[in-house]
């Protein structure tokens, strides 16, 4: 599970960062892949459901102690997402006021992202938007960059992210 040639995940990542006094809730709608995460995050102290994360996250807001952070990691599978999620970090937000709340995204070819970080932008002004471009990985592949949306960005991402932007370039 662990190794040079393992990557372990966010679930994992994050389950692994946990201090003592720390919670972690994960949320998987795939029935083999609740049982993975349940496996594997489980040991560490994690609380694992097998359900929709954008649901549970508005059920478990605000959390206990208020201070936080969330990662939504949506699958994008289902295209709707794109315009729904805006909508539901919004009712998060206004529920944990004091959270980070922090949004994934893929970055295609044919752009489906943009309306959603439009949104993101006019709702959450004060909010960071980071991406990385790189190459297709392969001939026809879309993905072409992954970026991330964070409402309440913890004192000194901003800074970090525009010295990555400034060390590797192609960063914005």
């Amino acid at each position: 599970m662990h190794g040079p040639h393992t990557y372990p995940g966010s679930p994992l990542i994050a389950a692994l960062s946990l201090r003592d006094t720390d919670t972690l809730h994960l949320c998987e709608l795939h029935p083999t892949e609740v049982q993975h995460l349940r496996l594997n995050a489980a040991p560490w102290g994690a609380h694992v459901y097998h359900a929709d994360g954008v649901t549970q996250a508005l059920a478990l807001s605000p959390p206990t102690p208020r201070r936080g952070l969330m990662l939504i990691d949506p699958s994008y599978e289902i295209k709707s997402d794109y315009a729904t999620l805006p909508k539901t970090i919004g009712q998060i937000a206004r529920k944990w006021n004091v959270g980070i709340i922090m949004l994934w995204y893929p970055i295609l070819t044919d752009a489906p992202h943009l309306a959603m970080l439009r949104a993101l932008q006019d709702a959450h002004p004060e909010g960071l938007q980071h991406e990385v471009r790189f190459p297709a990985a392969r001939e026809g592949h879309r993905m072409v960059g992954s970026g991330m949306f964070v409402i309440n960005p913890p004192f000194g991402l901003q800074a970090e992210t525009a010295r990555l932007t400034m060390r590797f370039g192609g960063l914005r």
